[in-house]
C-alpha cells in the first residue's frame, strides 16, 4: 500500500471509529425514533417462524463468514506461494479480525440499554455484528489476492452477510438499529486503521487470472 492510500485508509478508519464513539456518547440513554419504530414493527415473537429464521440467519451467517475466511486464507496463501511470495500477508490480514472485533469492548463503556425485550444493558455496539463485520472485512482483503472476480464476489457476499446478520439482531430485539450500525462502522474503522498500519492495500496484490 502506497503512502497516499495508507493515509486515506487511516483517515477514513479514524473517522468511522470516532463517529462510533461519538454516537455512543450522544445517544447513551436516548432511543432514536427509527430504533423504536423498527423494534415495534419488526420484532418477531419468541417461537414464531420469523424468529426461527432470524436465529438461523445469525448462526449460519457467522459460520459461512468463518468458512469463507478460512477458504480465502488457504487460497491466498497458495497463490502467493506459487508467485514466490511468503504467507506473511495472509497472517497480517488475519490479525485484523480480533483487532476490528475489539470495538465490542465499547459495550462496557457505554452500557446503553437495549430494547425492552433485552434485559441486559450494554448493547452498543452489537458484539455479534462487530465480529461478523470483522470476519467479512478480512475475507474481502484475502479474496482480493485471487483476482478482481473473486474480490467482487467476496465483497457482495460480505455486504449481504453483514446486512442479514444485523437485521436478525433487530428482528430478535436483541439490539437497536443504532447498535448494529455502530458495530459495522466501528469494526470497519478499526479494520481500515489496521490495514493502513499493516500495509494491506492493493499494492500487495498478486496478479492472477480473474474468476469467471
Amino acid at each position: 500500500m502506497d503512502n497516499i492510500r495508507r493515509i486515506r485508509s487511516a483517515g477514513l478508519g479514524a473517522g468511522m471509529l470516532a463517529a462510533t464513539v461519538l454516537a455512543g456518547v450522544l445517544v447513551h440513554d436516548v432511543i432514536p425514533p427509527a430504533d423504536a419504530w423498527l423494534v415495534d414493527h419488526a420484532f418477531a415473537a419468541p417461537g414464531s417462524r420469523l424468529a426461527a429464521v432470524a436465529t438461523a440467519i445469525g448462526g449460519v451467517g457467522t459460520l459461512l463468514c468463518l468458512g469463507a475466511l478460512t477458504a480465502g486464507a488457504v487460497a491466498a496463501a497458495v497463490v502467493r506461494r506459487r508467485a514466490g511470495r511468503g504467507a506473511g500477508y495472509v497472517a497480517r490480514v488475519l490479525v485484523t479480525v480480533p483487532l476490528a472485533a475489539s470495538v465490542l469492548l465499547l459495550q462496557g463503556l457505554f452500557l446503553r440499554p437495549g430494547p425492552p425485550q433485552q434485559p441486559q444493558a450494554g448493547t452498543y455496539p452489537s458484539g455479534h455484528v462487530a465480529v461478523v463485520t470483522a470476519i467479512a472485512f478480512a475475507a474481502v482483503l484475502l479474496y482480493r489476492e485471487l483476482g478482481q472476480g473473486w474480490h467482487r464476489v467476496a465483497l457482495g457476499g460480505a455486504l449481504t452477510a453483514v446486512t442479514l446478520v444485523a437485521g436478525s439482531r433487530i428482528v430478535l430485539a436483541e439490539h437497536w438499529l443504532l447498535d448494529a450500525a455502530g458495530a459495522v462502522a466501528g469494526a470497519l474503522g478499526i479494520g481500515l486503521l489496521a490495514a493502513a498500519v499493516l500495509r494491506l492495500g492493493p499494492a500487495t496484490q498478486v496478479p492472477v487470472r480473474s474468476a469467471g
